[in-house]
């Protein structure tokens, strides 16, 4: 019974110091979605938004963010929207835009 306790005790003591480990282990996990491509891989910017705008993309802007381009603009329904691409590949990786 002494010993219940006693790891009760120490998991209830350290596994709150363990709990911010884990959130920001998500967080980097959003902020790796197009991975950690080298340099001399990525697609250029004009091919970038080339791939774009074959989506129905009116590219306003192209920026780098955690690794992916992130290709901002207004979609076919005049939405403004921002779209986080793999830089080698050109995948959507993600889209926000107005609601």
């Amino acid at each position: 019974m002494k010993k219940l306790v006693l790891a009760a005790a120490i998991a209830a003591t350290t596994l709150p110091a363990f709990a911010p480990l884990s959130v920001a282990h998500a967080d980097d996990r959003d902020d790796r979605l197009c991975g950690n491509v080298q340099l001399d891989k990525w697609m250029s910017e004009a091919q970038m938004r080339e791939r774009a705008g074959g989506l129905g993309i009116e590219v306003r802007d192209v920026e780098i963010d955690d690794g992916c381009y992130e290709v901002s603009g207004r979609n076919r329904d005049g939405r403004r929207v921002e779209v986080k691409f793999n830089p080698e590949t050109g995948e959507q990786v993600s889209i926000d835009s107005d609601d």
